[in-house]
């Protein structure tokens, strides 16, 4: 009986003893992952479905990382990590790994814009409605601006219920559902005809007086046309005056007459010798089977 339990008692210390030589040889390979300088961050190594969509210099400012003062491959908590880059307005997903020994690797995807926003400076939107800053991230691009009349940046909602853009907060209403629906069916005329759409205006689509109610695009047609050995490039933009319920019909009724317009411009422009930009036509679709037709003064 006193040999069984003097077995007992020694084999307890000596699991006791493996266990607190294991525990201080783990404890010590911790802090020495979180204090040598062989897993300090030297290198960021980032992916996604672009190549280097963002600089990489910019993620290491989200992360709050220094060259001067490296961090620790092993102190920074991953989890935190994503949520500061997340906190960027560009970045709509990532994930970030260690890659030992001085390696940090950040897998991420930005907002593509759909379009500028023409009620703020520098801001574009994707098609969910997240805002977030142009320049100097993105290079310029002939996208569409579509405007939606919003107040202020961070604004509470006005009476018609539009309420201020905010970073991480998607625009939401009938306003910017609007306009995204008419940038959509433009797509394909866009391609098709050749045409661009500079600019989409939803600002009085819901306008409490129904005469004041409209949709105004701002779109430009470019002929090449090539006499005398030259080449011109003439340059036509036009405002479309669009009633919001039946836009599509009234789009398609322009799109049929612009063809005949088009032409009329290569007969009038058959002795030209030079191109250029010419006057802003102004053509009101709103009512059935009329289109109005007049030469803005300005643009």
């Amino acid at each position: 009986m006193k040999q069984a339990l003097f077995c007992l008692i020694g084999s307890t210390c000596f699991t006791l003893v493996l266990s607190l030589g294991a525990f201080a040889l783990y404890r010590n390979w911790k802090i020495k992952r979180m204090t040598s300088p062989q897993y300090r961050i030297v290198s960021i190594i980032q992916t996604g479905m672009e190549k280097e969509a963002l600089k990489t210099a910019y993620l290491a400012e989200l992360l709050q990382l220094s060259v001067d003062e490296p961090s620790q491959l092993y102190a920074l908590d991953l989890k935190k990590a994503q949520a500061m880059l997340l906190s960027s307005p560009l970045i709509s997903e990532v994930k970030v790994k260690r890659v030992p020994p001085g390696t940090l690797y950040i897998d991420y995807a930005v907002r593509k814009p759909v379009a500028l926003l023409g009620d703020y400076a520098n801001t574009a939107v994707d098609k969910e409605g997240f805002l977030f800053p142009v320049a100097p991230f993105f290079s310029p691009k002939q996208i569409p601006e579509i405007y939606l009349g919003l107040p202020p940046f961070g604004a509470p909602e006005d009476a018609m219920e539009r309420k201020g853009g905010e970073w991480q907060s998607p625009l939401k209403g009938r306003y910017f559902a609007l306009a995204l629906e008419v940038l959509q069916f433009l797509e394909e005329f866009h391609l098709q005809e050749g045409l661009r759409v500079e600019r989409i205006d939803v600002s009085n689509a819901f306008a409490s007086s129904l005469g004041q109610r409209e949709i105004v695009l701002k779109i430009e047609d470019e002929l090449v046309l090539h006499q005398r050995k030259k080449e011109l490039i003439c340059q036509f933009p036009k405002l479309l005056r669009l009633a919001p319920k039946d836009y599509r019909l009234q789009l398609n009724n322009f799109f049929a007459l612009r063809r005949s317009m088009l032409d009329d411009y290569r007969r009038q422009l058959v002795s030209a010798d030079q191109g250029g930009r010419f006057a802003v036509r102004i053509i009101d679709l709103r009512i059935p089977q009329l289109a109005f037709i007049d030469n803005a003064k300005a643009q």
